[in-house]
């Protein structure tokens, strides 16, 4: 979510549009790269799931003077809060929604309780609700149908600048990008892992990430023997993520669906746009369909281990089929996901989102607070 906002975000000032963002301070007194745009920080003290939980958030909304709000789910305190301020202060909003919110044991449970009441009426206040797939889209209209007006499905783009392709590694280096937390288990490091023992030909996988879960992939790597052939490099700045996919010669993301992977994963586009080839599992959502389509990759079921042991030999034994999908994956993601084309098609969403708000003022016969 903070990549495609500030992807959408510089391109907004570039236009020459008024832009503030308002976040957590997390990873506190980090600095700020947004490319032009300013970026308040708020204070926090306590997580929910995981979301900081902003207590000067409702004061900033109330003191700034803004016409729109952009907010994003899954993140339900600043995202329910930032709808239902627009709507008390007569101003229009637009809610992007990437994946249901989720969790396990008692998290669940508070999960399920949350989506059944006021993540509906969330969806329900927003003047524009963007989604990253047709199969979300497909989801929240069943959840309410009276949606349709309003709902619209824009996927989530890639810096074709930034993300160009290069000089490949040597035929066997694979690549893994995610967070190594609990809350992103789902992308299913663990899975790849295990394949990685039915894999016949030479390799070495370089896992890109960090958090409270790495010292156990850590633990399993070496439990299946897996020793030199994984390497785990922690979060690298935006420079090394790029000159990492550049080297490497196969994408893998075996996201396991049933914990709620979005539409469109961000990394996954950055690996294409590289030009790399791609694995992904089912549970990466509408790009495993699309990239396999497009002949930019290969789409295996999710949680299983030995298809996707089969797809990883497979591109590891034939330099033929990597170099023609390396070529599909770049025309891909220039033909479906330049973030120019994308930020432009937010910039009217946001018109429209105002124009709700102004209409509805018209109605009732009241102005804006500011």
């Amino acid at each position: 979510m903070e990549n495609v906002a500030q992807a959408v975000c510089t391109r907004l000032v570039a236009n020459g549009d008024e832009v503030l963002v308002l976040c957590a301070d997390e990873p506190r007194g980090a600095r700020d790269v947004g490319d032009g745009v300013p970026v308040r920080r708020l204070g926090w003290r306590v997580k929910l799931a995981n979301t900081n939980i902003t207590t000067g958030l409702p004061i900033a909304l109330v003191r700034e003077p803004w016409d729109v709000v952009h907010t994003h789910l899954p993140t339900p305190w600043s995202a329910d809060l930032s709808v239902f301020a627009a709507r008390l202060l007569g101003r229009g909003s637009v809610l992007s929604f990437y994946n249901a919110t989720v969790g396990d044991g008692w998290a669940g449970l508070v999960a399920r309780a949350y989506n059944a009441t006021v993540l509906r009426w969330t969806l329900h206040l927003a003047d524009r609700v963007i989604v990253v797939s047709d199969g979300w889209r497909d989801e929240l209209l069943a959840l309410q149908p009276q949606l349709a007006t309003r709902l619209v499905v824009v996927p989530t783009g890639v810096d074709l600048e930034r993300y160009r392709p290069g000089e490949r590694g040597d035929g066997r280096q694979l690549l893994f990008v995610g967070v190594l937390d609990r809350f992103h288990r789902y992308k299913g490091l663990d899975v790849l892992l295990d394949a990685l023992r039915q894999v016949g030909e030479p390799f070495v996988l370089t896992v890109v990430g960090d958090g409270d879960l790495r010292a156990e992939y850590e633990r399993q790597s070496e439990r299946l023997g897996l020793g030199t052939c994984v390497r785990f490099v922690g979060r690298l700045d935006d420079d090394a993520l790029r000159a990492i996919y550049r080297s490497s010669d196969v994408y893998i993301l075996p996201s396991d669906f049933a914990r709620q992977e979005g539409g469109f994963t961000l990394t996954a586009l950055e690996a294409m746009a590289s030009g790399l080839p791609v694995v992904l599992a089912e549970g990466a959502g509408q790009v495993a369909v699309e990239a396999e389509e497009a002949g930019a990759g290969v789409r295996v079921p999710a949680g299983d281990a030995s298809s996707l042991a089969s797809a990883i030999s497979g591109l590891l034994a034939d330099g033929g089929t990597r170099a023609a999908m390396a070529s599909a994956a770049r025309a891909f993601v220039e033909r479906r996901h330049s973030w120019d084309e994308i930020a432009e098609r937010r910039r009217a969403l946001y018109a429209e989102a105002a124009g709700a708000a102004r209409a509805r003022r018209r109605r009732v016969g009241t102005r804006p607070m500011r």
